[in-house]
């Protein structure tokens, strides 16, 4: 896989990995917090044989920079999402069909907020629209981040983020490389948020895959999925005896619900 290096509008060098065919549709994938772009390399080869793919690390994750002393206003996900734009604006790519995992279901959601028109669609998987956190838990976590760092919060993940354990050491492998900054202080601003009024209202097709065994997010997200649902254009597929990092667990059958929602008719006629 060719990785690249782009200094965008934002003032920071994306990570990006571009493959496919150079004129068909666009496919961006963005990966959790910790991970990277490597997050997504088996639906890179996937997907490149139809689509033009482009794999994405967010700004202080993988091989991308991070702000200099960074403050908390650096973090957000909406300072995440105006480095996707800038990358996309880089590349002049004008529309795209957008898959987020996690944190980068959060980049979709602000991404559909700053321009709808460029989401073809819009796919999330261990994302939830709304999430309010205790500030116990935010406590708890930015303890436990502060404590481990990068390689502690590695080896955590390696152990915990996955059933299956090649999976867990391939995250264990990113979150490694990712800055304590990012960590610690995307951690905080995602622990409190609500997208329902931003998704209320747009007809972008979008898809939700929830993993059943996913269960502090599947949680949450039932309580959304009323609003969601108002969207005619809105698909929710669950995948059995799956965690949060379905597309790392369950490549064949995440790739096979993906491919499908993107050749449907709303979809297409959404370009």
């Amino acid at each position: 896989m060719k990785i690249e290096n782009a200094r965008v509008s934002t003032g920071i060098r994306i990570e990006y990995s571009l493959s496919g065919i150079k004129n068909n549709e666009t496919l961006v994938f963005v990966h959790g917090l910790g991970a990277n772009l490597h997050q997504f390399e088996l639906q890179a080869q996937f997907f490149a044989k139809d689509y033009r793919v482009l794999l994405v690390s967010l700004r202080g994750h993988g091989g991308s920079s991070a702000p200099p002393c960074p403050a908390w206003a650096d973090y957000t996900a909406k300072k995440l999402s105006l480095d996707v734009q800038a990358l996309l604006q880089y590349l002049g790519v004008k529309k795209v069909h957008f898959v987020g995992n996690s944190l980068g279901g959060l980049v979709g959601y602000e991404l559909l907020e700053l321009d709808s028109d460029m989401l073809g669609s819009l796919t999330t998987f261990g994302t939830t629209p709304r999430l309010h956190a205790s500030r116990f838990i935010q406590w708890s976590l930015s303890t436990v981040i502060r404590l481990f760092g990068p390689k502690g919060m590695g080896l955590l993940v390696s152990k915990t983020g996955s059933k299956d354990a090649a999976v867990g050491a391939g995250l264990g492998r990113m979150y490694e490389t990712v800055s304590k900054d990012a960590l610690e202080l995307i951690t905080t601003n995602i622990a409190d948020y609500d997208y329902t009024g931003t998704i209320s209202g747009h007809r972008v097709p979008m898809l939700v895959i929830r993993g059943s065994l996913d269960t502090e997010i599947n949680k949450n997200l039932d309580t959304t999925l009323a609003v969601l649902r108002e969207n005619p254009n809105f698909e929710l597929v669950e995948l059995p005896d799956t965690g949060h990092f379905a597309n790392m667990e369950v490549p064949d059958d995440f790739n096979g619900v993906l491919g499908r929602f993107l050749s449907e008719e709303s979809v297409k006629n959404n370009l």
